[in-house]
């Protein structure tokens, strides 16, 4: 089959770690169905909005010059092209978070993005809310991961977690997306002083390669997510993968990542000092199998999810069925 992929992320020379958990799913799926993909790359977010503009005109090109079985849409205003041009091949969306879940300045890529969720034929959300907000435009929705990969992810030979008096806490994010909350964390921060935690530095996840993150991941004593909104973050299935113990705000499906995992905790709000204290808590604990626990949720793993993804492409555009339960 042939799919064309259009997205307003994805990895280039200048950004090598755009997007790149969209090029990594993609080569899981090839590994599993017999897959040719071709990546639209909608960059917006270094080149600005016009280049969703010009994508009205540029992509019903490709698409009518190209034979293709379907096209998969990631992040809602990818596909506003839909809202001129309706191809008749099979179009399949994924939706990653702040293209369907309002909390402010996003406001017009939601309100967008509902009036594209009505030209596709299967959605894909990564949490409940996700999935209760989109099913009131198209039931035809599932709830879809972007996975994480374990063997990637992982210590390297003989890391051992020590204990020590300085502890590093990672902020998961660029501290310019406003999203991502980073003036909450440097509250939390101040607050950890304050109980008496001084011996205590931070570092953000900003403009560092796939090996770097691992690496920062492997280093840190915890990561601290205050994210205004979240959809299923892959920072936090990383850090699991990576023994890292994670304290988060109740954003996303952070909540359902984070259940039964040892030492690690999610907030009842975005509260400055609760968060603080659930730190300090997490710091001082002793050694728990984060990693070996986190495993055994299969659903979160990449593999799994390929072979999902690999079902439903088959199911839809080979087979050319209407979307099931599978």
């Amino acid at each position: 089959m042939k799919i064309l992929f259009i997205t307003n992320m994805y990895p280039t020379p200048n950004h090598p770690s755009d997007g790149i958990f969209i090029k990594e799913q993609i080569e899981n799926v090839q590994k599993e169905v017999d897959l040719e993909a071709e990546i639209f790359l909608i960059d917006g977010i270094h080149r600005g909005k016009l280049e969703y503009l010009k994508s009205i005109f540029m992509i019903p090109f490709k698409l009518a010059t190209n034979k293709y079985d379907g096209a998969h849409i990631h992040y809602g205003i990818s596909g506003i092209f839909l809202l001129f041009f309706r191809p008749k091949i099979k179009k399949i969306m994924t939706l990653h978070g702040c293209d369907i879940q309002s909390w402010g300045s996003n406001y017009w890529h939601v309100w967008i993005t509902k009036k594209i969720l009505k030209k596709v034929d299967l959605v894909f959300v990564q949490n409940q809310q996700m999935k209760m907000e989109v099913e009131n435009i198209n039931p035809n929705v599932e709830i879809l991961h972007c996975g994480a990969n374990p063997l990637f992810f992982s210590p390297k030979r003989n890391h051992v977690k020590k204990r020590t008096d300085d502890f590093m806490v990672l902020f998961p994010a660029s501290p310019k997306r406003e999203v991502k909350n980073f003036p909450l964390f440097l509250e939390v921060m101040d607050s950890l002083k304050q109980l008496g935690i001084n011996n205590i530095q931070h570092q953000c996840m900003e403009n560092r390669s796939r090996e770097e993150v691992r690496d920062v991941l492997l280093a840190s004593n915890c990561l601290l997510m205050t994210s205004i909104s979240e959809g299923s973050p892959q920072v936090i299935k990383e850090a699991l993968y990576c023994d890292l113990p994670v304290v988060s705000v109740p954003v996303g499906d952070v909540g359902e990542i984070l259940d039964g995992i040892p030492n690690c905790k999610v907030a009842s709000s975005h509260n400055k000092e609760e968060l603080a204290e659930l730190v300090k808590s997490t710091l001082l604990e002793d050694y728990a199998p984060i990693r070996e626990t986190f495993l055994k949720k299969v659903e979160y793993n990449i593999c799994h999810v390929a072979k999902r993804l690999s079902e439903w492409y088959k199911k839809l555009l080979v087979e050319d069925k209407p979307p099931v339960k599978i």
